[in-house]
């Protein structure tokens, strides 16, 4: 298997790697020297060094390096997306490097270290003016851009940390289990459950944490069992919904004995109204849930709101994701009605994915990480509810 290791400048992307095939759990792999193969390529081809070369040959020389990384079995290369210039962004990633790898990693470091890495590194000086306010915007992009293209291609994109024990954990796991934890193959089996129990041909998919109830589930679950909620506050920070991301939170909980009473959630009554209304129409209900699986299901013996829980299991691999959610969507979607709604990042690519409509909805107040996205993306398909007080800026209302 092929896999990609991205990551700005000095965000630490060669030592980490190094440390993944050092740890011995990763025996057959190979660490590609990109910058020496492509001064290799380039020097052979064009006779400089690549950073000599136009930025056609640059191209040419970018595009044999995959073709070379497509002949080799199992890797962990690394890759740069794009780089500051001139107040812009440079894009060097390509189509080719879009069908190399099986799945995309990103390395997200913190702004303020890789600031001072490359105040120490000689061949980056040319990114030494930049704050860290700009370290954090260059990321920003790439996570945006690299995440909509994976998704568009049916590839993982998965963004990790620097908490290595926590990583390395987590790529073994999946590099091993690779067909059980890739997040379209997850989505597919899942899709093909929901569609099992459906009767007919139309089926809705809402989020459950703080769309079909006001309240995250997982917080009280957290303070009913004595923990601390900062780790939770740091492994989502910068609204950040990848595969890992879930899978680490998952652990924090993992023995967890302790249960809220549902009787501190309250139903969002514009949602459940909604759920009523496609209901009637002849829909089948689907609650998706990222969160606390064991809470939902009380909840929803409780109370007939869904007809089908879709969540995380261990036992079965399954981590619900960003993109688990929108390839359940989308594969849903091939041959049924699909109506979905939900109120975060997590969720953009289900809604985007619904065949007949997706619906954002904002609880209390609005999410600024999700107006970003609808800034960025003025072909949304996305709607919002009418009758919702907290209103995104330059969306349709149902």
């Amino acid at each position: 298997m092929k896999y990609a290791i991205y990551g700005i400048s000095c965000c630490g992307k060669d030592t980490f790697i190094n440390k993944l095939l050092e740890s011995g759990k990763f025996e057959g792999y190979e660490h590609p020297k990109g910058s020496e193969s492509l001064n290799t390529i380039a020097l052979d081809s064009f006779g400089k060094i690549f950073k000599e070369l136009s930025a056609s040959d640059k191209d040419d020389v970018r595009a044999e390096y995959a073709q070379k990384l497509m002949q080799k079995e199992n890797i962990f290369a690394d890759g740069h997306y794009c780089f500051p210039k001139d107040g812009k962004y440079d894009t060097v990633f390509t189509k080719n490097d879009a069908e190399c790898y099986d799945t995309f990693f990103y390395l997200k470091a913190k702004p303020e270290d890789v600031k001072s890495r490359i105040a120490n590194s000689a061949k980056n000086q040319k990114f030494a003016n930049l704050s860290a306010s700009d370290i954090d915007a260059w990321q920003k992009k790439e996570i945006g851009e690299l995440r909509d293209i994976c998704f568009k291609i049916k590839k993982d994109f998965i963004v990790l940390d620097s908490d290595f024990e926590s990583t390395i954990a987590f790529i073994k796991t999946y590099t091993t289990n690779y067909k059980t934890h890739n997040s379209y193959q997850q989505a597919a089996r899942l899709a093909e459950i929901c569609k099992s129990k459906a009767s007919g041909k139309k089926i809705a998919l809402f989020d459950c944490d703080r769309t079909i109830v006001k309240e995250d589930t997982g917080t009280d679950y957290f303070k009913a069992n004595g923990a601390s909620l900062e780790p939770v506050k740091e492994i989502f920070a910068g609204d950040i919904y990848s595969q890992y991301q879930f899978w680490k939170y998952n652990q924090l909980h993992k023995n967890f004995t302790a249960r809220p009473s549902t009787n501190q959630f309250h139903f969002n009554a514009l949602v459940t109204e909604k759920i009523g209304e496609l209901r009637n129409e002849g829909y089948f209900i689907v609650g998706v849930t990222s969160g606390i699986s064991t809470i939902w299901q009380q909840i929803f013996r409780e109370h007939n709101i869904v007809d089908l829980m879709v969540n995380s299991d261990e036992t079965t691999g399954t981590t619900i994701s960003d993109f688990v959610k929108g390839f359940l969507a989308q594969n849903i979607s091939h041959d049924h009605e699909v109506f979905a709604c939900g109120d975060s990042l997590t969720d953009i690519y289900m809604l985007e994915s619904a065949s007949m409509q997706g619906v954002i909805y904002a609880p209390g107040k609005t999410r600024s990480s999700v107006q970003e996205y609808l800034n960025a993306h003025p072909e949304t398909k996305i709607k919002q509810f009418k009758q919702n007080p907290n209103q995104y800026n330059n969306i349709e209302v149902v």
